[in-house]
């Protein structure tokens, strides 16, 4: 006995923990779960991060360029430059000579140049010479270059934020889908078990009506038969249930065993609302997409021609300068300020830039075919999501009445086989087709909700 109440206190532990184990999960959290989690998401995020930082580092060059710059020479080793001139010797007193001059100042200057010599003696030093200063660049005109690479950057901006947008619906998408299964096989699971449930309690009165005579052991087995059918209904949603709930812990990037429980239930058809017009493909992100596309073309055809642009910049800057010993005399200590405008004008490149403008504006014509073709793509697919979407309401409506006329139908010929006014067969065909219609119902809510999805994936409408 003891035994006995220590094995029903571990049972009770067991099952209090898994209850506690249990997460509940809506339709919105599941979706958070899985954009966050999903590498594409985050792959599209840092795509967004980088055209970020690439807009910002070309919006840089609209301003001016500042640098420090310095310098300092170290050497041991001097530059000297010794040598004694004779005066008498060189070009001066044959200069003098040619002048027209009394005899006594002649005989006097032959005097003193034949006892004149000059000794050259220069020193310079390098050592110790150091130089410090700050340099700015500013381009004024470059063609249009600067301008259209900021543009093309911030194109790139837009086409990473498009993705985002696009990933997330796409992921959203997988969720739904992977939640909504999830939700029709729980349900086809309790449906199973309603069938099984009823389909037992057939047996019972079949197992006493055979008992009693009334009943033959044929009919008996038909009903262990059906018997038999319903386990293996509930068997096979058990295991559509954990398949089911991997594939979502999997979508949302939870535990593949982790125990989560859908929140929501699949609603009527009523609550699913079907447009009455078609969208216009305008509303879709891959035309988003699709025209920041032509638009970075076109740029492309203005970066190919700023190549071939007269360019136009400035350059200035402020330096100190400090050693250079000229026979110990310093012939650098002061500071001083530049200027400098440079002009580049191109003027023949044998062709080489119309060839490349062509070539940029042929790029653009193909981008240009191919959006045409890509929207009537866009479009047929729009259409189709909303067929798609208006044949699921309708299927569901159908489903529904079915189920209720089975349900109906189900109650009238139980109660007639209870008065003994019905035969055992009739029962069974009625059980039948009461589940068929409501598993039926149920699938068809299912559809309806991921076509829903779908349509507003496809229209990016949510």
């Amino acid at each position: 006995m003891k035994k006995l109440v220590i094995n029903i206190l571990l049972l009770l532990m067991l099952a209090f923990g898994e209850m506690q184990a249990q997460t509940y999960l809506s339709l919105d959290s599941c979706r958070n779960l899985a954009i966050t989690n999903n590498a594409q998401s985050k792959l599209a995020n840092m795509q967004l991060q980088k055209m970020r930082f690439e807009v910002n580092a070309y919006r840089a060059n609209f301003f001016p360029r500042i640098s420090a710059q310095g310098m300092y020479f170290f050497t041991t080793t001097d530059l000297r430059y010794q040598k004694r001139y004779d005066l008498y010797n060189t070009n001066i007193p044959d200069a003098i000579s040619d002048l027209d001059l009394p005899d006594w100042t002649q005989s006097y200057l032959d005097q003193f140049y034949s006892s004149v010599f000059i000794d050259v003696d220069i020193k310079v030093n390098l050592n110790n010479t150091f130089l410090v200063g700050a340099q700015f660049e500013q381009p004024i005109f470059m063609g249009g270059k600067i301008i259209t690479a900021f543009k093309m950057a911030k194109i790139g901006k837009q086409i990473a934020q498009a993705n985002i947008k696009r990933s997330d619906a796409e992921m959203i998408y997988k969720t739904d889908e992977a939640y909504w299964m999830y939700v029709k096989v729980i349900e086809l699971h309790q449906t199973a078990l309603e069938y099984k449930k009823v389909v037992e309690n057939v047996l019972i009165d079949a197992n006493n009506g055979a008992e009693m005579g009334m009943i033959s052991e044929n009919d008996k087995m038909k009903v262990q038969v059906k018997l038999g059918e319903a386990n293996m209904m509930v068997k096979q949603t058990e295991n559509g249930m954990r398949l089911a709930k991997m594939n979502l812990c999997m979508i949302t990037g939870m535990n593949l065993f982790s125990s989560i429980l859908p929140l929501d239930s699949l609603p009527d058809s009523d609550a699913v609302m079907v447009p009455e017009e078609i969208p216009d493909v305008t509303v879709r992100t891959e035309y988003d997409l699709l025209q920041k596309q032509l638009e970075l073309k076109k740029q492309q055809v203005n970066l190919a021609r700023s190549d071939f642009l007269p360019q136009l910049g400035i350059t200035g800057g402020y330096n100190y300068m400090n050693g250079i010993m000229l026979n110990e005399t310093k012939l650098l200590n002061k500071p001083s300020f530049y200027a400098l405008a440079s002009l580049k004008i191109p003027i023949s490149q044998w062709g080489e830039g119309v060839n490349r403008i062509r070539s940029a504006k042929a790029d653009v014509s193909i981008a240009e075919y191919q959006m045409e073709e890509s929207l009537n793509l866009l479009q047929l697919e729009i259409l189709k999501a909303y067929n798609t979407l208006d044949e699921a309401s309708l299927k569901t409506e159908i489903a529904k009445t079915e189920f209720l006329q089975t349900q109906e139908n189900l109650r009238i010929v139980s109660d007639r086989y209870e008065l003994g006014f019905e035969i055992l067969s009739t029962l069974l065909e009625a059980q039948v087709l009461w589940k068929q219609a409501w598993s039926k119902f149920i699938e068809a809510k299912a559809d309806l909700r991921i076509a829903e999805t779908n349509y507003w994936r496809i229209t990016n409408s949510k």
